[in-house]
């Protein structure tokens, strides 16, 4: 069997912002970096659409695109909906690159990607409040119903996440302590919580336990390098190989494997004592 071989696009540009004022703007406008196996043969027969967080851009998530992807017949490809802002929550900006994309999936994917794919959203913090409420049950513009959702640790305006609804698949993500604000069940809780489709969800919950200034893991896990507020540590990057076991085998039940909730906590191998598993119908709790 040959080894993985993930190749990654770069950064590339749709569309544009325009004046300070939107003159001249074309839409939709965002920016794009999508990774795959090359190793694996074919076309892909998933896509993952991930949004990013508040403040991050499409390359800041390579770390967990690649580990989602080895060994896969999968594209994960990271999207900022607002390039240059710090502000992620735009769910029509979201739906509007999400429907670009698949409209456009050989030529945007550079024909890594089946035209018959089974397509995946989510995202990371804003970035993935703004992927839920661009779904059509939440009367958001979104063209098609994903086959599965993937929520690291969204967080959104007002009621938030758990105001919204989702009815597909669910893979969440989040954590037992606060940190950067974020309330616990506000956010990747919320996303596990208010899944429908309890034949089909599992949430990852990290146990980021305090272990003195600048080394607990935080809500920026998910991204290589963390923020400036919240850099990660290598002492975090353990997470992200965790996230992926869980992504493929979630996956894998997306295209009708699924798989057990022993076979997840296998997942987190030496690290069990610092991952919860809540799977199925079970309510996910701190």
């Amino acid at each position: 069997m040959s080894s993985s071989n993930i190749v990654k696009s770069g950064s590339q540009t749709i569309g544009s912002a325009g004046s300070l004022f939107g003159f001249g703007a074309k839409k939709p406008h965002y920016q794009y970096e999508y990774y795959h196996d090359s190793s694996v043969k074919g076309s892909a027969t998933v896509v993952i659409l991930f949004v990013v967080g508040t403040a991050m851009s499409c390359t800041a998530y390579s770390d967990l695109a690649d580990k989602c992807v080895s060994g896969q017949s999968t594209v994960w490809v990271t999207v900022d909906n607002n390039p240059g802002g710090l502000v992620k929550l735009d769910e029509k900006d979201t739906a509007a690159a999400f429907n670009d994309i698949v409209a456009n999936i050989t030529k945007r994917l550079g024909g890594t990607a089946s035209s018959t794919a089974k397509i995946l959203v989510g995202g990371h913090s804003a970035g993935g409040y703004s992927a839920i409420a661009a779904m059509q049950e939440n009367g958001g513009d979104l063209s098609f119903k994903p086959a599965g959702f993937i929520a690291a640790d969204p967080l959104g305006r007002g009621a938030g996440v758990p105001s919204l609804k989702i009815e597909c698949p669910t893979f969440a993500m989040g954590f037992t302590i606060e940190t950067c604000a974020v309330k616990l069940d506000q956010a990747g809780l919320a996303a596990y919580n208010i899944t429908s489709n309890k034949g089909n969800r599992v949430m990852m919950q990290i146990r980021n336990l305090k272990s003195g200034f600048g080394k607990q893991i935080t809500h920026c896990i998910f991204s290589s390098d963390g923020c400036t507020a919240c850099p990660s540590h290598e002492a975090g990057a353990w997470t992200r190989s965790v996230m992926g076991k869980f992504c493929i085998l979630f996956v894998d039940g997306i295209k009708g494997k699924k798989a057990t909730k022993a076979q997840y906590v296998e997942a987190t191998g030496d690290k069990s004592d610092l991952v919860n598993v809540f799977y199925g119908d079970e309510t996910a709790t701190v």
